[in-house]
């Protein structure tokens, strides 16, 4: 009876085993919270689980550096990641460009409706972002570097983990100024755009990319951009999708939007080393 038992508990552990490794595993950048990015991306989850008739898990990681590993070691099979990394990601991780938003990423500078007015105003003042890593942060980095500002000696940024956590701490008066997307705001939602004021608007940069790692094979990978692009911009659920990520639809990645990216990338790994 006991061995009958532990053949059966061991056969239901490989099934266990064969089912997850079965699953697509869709990776998340963790620019919100795991509770927020679960709401936002299940619509994609579930029809990518549909359309490709295999079990697709939602992931993400503790924060954009442990996200960033997790992609270099190749667990996600398909990834909706920050440009910096999404151009990292096929230069030396092998993954392949699927897809982008039809809007492009709009950084923005904020402050508090009763904090400080003007740009210059923010030396030697705290700006809170979302991760040090994160292509919002190095967009401004760069941004304030030109503006005069040398981070960590004329202001200090500050890394708090989430979007959230950042306009908390703006909020709060722990800094002067957040740095965030018009997307995140929009992802928000409620009153907030009721506290905040636009300090900067800084320039457009390629958006989150849409990757599939090259281990897929050129035809599923052919067919799941297919699949993103007809869910995104073709049907009801998808249409919605885009609308709440500020997406405004998605569109296959140009190479000339890879090349944007190169100065930032640059940044990055200036970061790693």
């Amino acid at each position: 009876m006991a061995k009958n038992l532990l053949t059966a508990g061991l056969l239901w552990l490989c099934l266990l085993a064969s089912a997850h490794a079965a699953s697509l595993v869709l990776g998340v950048v963790p620019y919100m919270s795991a509770r927020k990015l679960a709401t936002l991306y299940e619509p994609l989850r579930a029809e990518l689980e549909r359309s490709l008739q295999q079990p697709v898990t939602l992931e993400s990681a503790a924060d954009y550096s442990f996200f960033l590993e997790r992609t270099r070691q190749g667990r996600y099979d398909i990834i909706a990641t920050s440009p910096y990394f999404g151009r990292l990601a096929q230069q030396e991780q092998d993954y392949q460009p699927l897809a982008r938003p039809l809007a492009d990423l709009e950084p923005l500078l904020v402050t508090r409706r009763d904090g400080i007015r003007e740009l210059a105003q923010l030396r030697g003042q705290t700006v809170s972002t979302s991760d040090r890593l994160a292509n919002l942060t190095l967009a401004a980095q760069r941004y304030l570097s030109q503006a005069g500002f040398s981070p960590g000696q004329h202001l200090v940024i500050h890394p708090t983990g989430s979007h959230a956590n950042s306009l908390a701490a703006l909020l709060s008066g722990e800094s002067a100024a957040a740095i965030i997307s018009v997307s995140a705001l929009h992802q928000f939602g409620g009153d907030i755009g009721s506290k905040i004021r636009i300090l900067a608007r800084l320039p457009h940069t390629t958006p989150q990319l849409y990757l599939g790692h090259k281990r897929l094979g050129d035809a599923r990978l052919a067919r799941l951009q297919q699949q993103l692009l007809v869910f995104a911009n073709d049907t009801p659920q998808g249409r919605a999708f885009s609308r709440d990520l500020k997406h405004g639809g998605l569109r296959p990645v140009s190479e000339q939007d890879m090349r944007a990216l190169d100065p930032f990338v640059r940044d990055l790994k200036g970061l790693l080393r």
